[in-house]
């Protein structure tokens, strides 16, 4: 049943008292630690089930470990491996450059982002984008490109053996001209090698690639920070609304410090805000963008992301709360939010911070279906749900909140998305 206001305001602010003194911060990562499951919103992107650029990045680099390659090489590999189809998020950005731009924005060098660009090369020059062939290929694409061959066979099966006795039936003729002889013949050596396929199908893949990571320094809050700053950038560039991310993780943190959190709850709040949208890379474009109303099929797919997203966060240590709220984050205090329509005393603090900072920039941003609203509308709206559909203690700080979260972007906070 739902509660007056007053009562509401009892409920939100006695809940925010165990957020106040809570030991909670986010625990120091290095970036493959995180990309290596960020990857999995890519593989949705290419139609693919998660895991499969983890699936690759192994495989890449055993291939690379029997050519002989440096650690650098093979570190290389690692990252073109899972992000060999990055490129594909930015739907409307068809070029090679795709992908290679994501890769320099997860700070990866320049080598990382030619290999990028050349994992569909041939080395009989009938790839593309450009024909290059032979040894004008980067390796590292060279490696990761013998793997996706190999993962062609397998991805669909769920056993080690069986996929073993799946390649067995591949026609490796076509494996050469693709690769060259040299890591066509490493790969072969990989595939006989027992230990190759317990760790392809491992539960603990992720773990396994990012243990096979060298040369990105010590795990730091600071490589989190940038690397899901770098993961809300690329959501936002998929939909075409640059800078969301970065601004629903200034309001939330803003939000949160105006309500007493203690400062660790404070900056995993700000990490989960970078983070909301990565399940919504497995919404078709076509209902992202559809200008019209969603039919009920749509709207399923749509609410969906949610769930999708805390499936892939939840796997990373250390980030089962993020996971949680960013589930959570459509809940409601009158219970009909979702994924799961919580009631209003399973819906905690974090995610209703994280649900007003989403409403505020999505009212600001122009979608398909209206334009933008400027700050005096978005917040009418937002009051007019105050209780119901957002915490009305929530609402009482946005004002100020959104001029702190102003000063620490260093940037116009009022500007539309």
């Amino acid at each position: 049943m739902d509660r007056n206001p007053a009562q509401r305001t009892v409920g939100s602010l006695a809940m925010a008292a165990p957020f106040r003194s809570r030991e909670l911060r986010v625990r120091p990562a290095r970036r493959i630690d995180l990309l290596v499951h960020f990857a999995g919103a890519f593989d949705l992107v290419e139609g693919q089930a998660v895991g499969h650029a983890a699936r690759i990045a192994y495989l890449g680099h055993a291939v690379a470990e029997g050519l002989g390659l440096t650690s650098e090489e093979r570190a290389r590999v690692l990252h073109v491996g899972l992000l060999h189809e990055a490129g594909a998020a930015l739907h409307e950005d068809t070029s090679p450059d795709a992908g290679a731009w994501i890769a320099g924005r997860f700070g990866l060098d320049s080598q990382v982002a030619e290999a990028v660009r050349a994992v569909h090369e041939r080395w009989d020059g009938r790839g593309g984008p450009v024909g290059m062939r032979s040894t004008d290929i980067p390796v590292e694409a060279l490696c990761v490109s013998a793997a996706h061959w190999a993962a062609e066979y397998t991805d669909h099966i769920d056993h080690p053996l069986r996929a073993r006795a799946s390649l067995q039936r591949a026609d490796e003729s076509e494996l050469a001209p693709l690769v060259g002889p040299d890591v066509a013949d490493a790969l072969r050596d990989v595939l006989r090698d027992d230990q190759t396929w317990l760790a392809v199908f491992s539960e603990d893949l992720p773990g396994l690639v990012a243990r096979l990571g060298v040369g990105e320094g010590k795990p730091s809050r600071r490589r989190v920070e940038e690397a899901t700053a770098a993961m809300g950038d690329v959501v936002d560039a998929s939909f075409r609304e640059r800078g969301r991310a970065r601004r629903i993780s200034a309001l939330g943190r803003a939000l949160a410090a105006h309500l007493g959190l203690a400062d660790g709850v404070c900056e995993t709040i700000a990490v989960a805000g970078h983070l909301l949208d990565i399940g919504q890379l497995g919404v078709p474009p076509h209902i992202l963008d559809k200008p019209s109303i969603l039919t009920v099929d749509e709207m399923e797919l749509m609410r969906r992301h949610p769930g999708v997203g805390a499936r892939m966060l939840e796997r990373i240590p250390g980030f089962e709360d993020i996971a949680a709220w960013v589930e959570q984050h459509h809940e409601r205090p009158d219970g009909r939010g979702y994924p799961e329509m919580l009631s209003d005393d399973e819906f905690p603090l974090p995610p209703r911070i994280l649900g007003v900072a989403d409403a505020y920039w999505a009212l600001r941003a122009l979608r398909p279906y209206r334009p933008a609203h400027g700050p005096e509308e978005a917040l009418e709206i937002l009051h007019a749900g105050a209780g119901r559909q957002f915490d009305a203690d929530v609402l009482a700080v946005l004002p100020v909140a959104l001029e702190a979260a102003q000063q620490a972007m260093g940037e116009d906070a009022g500007a539309a998305g």
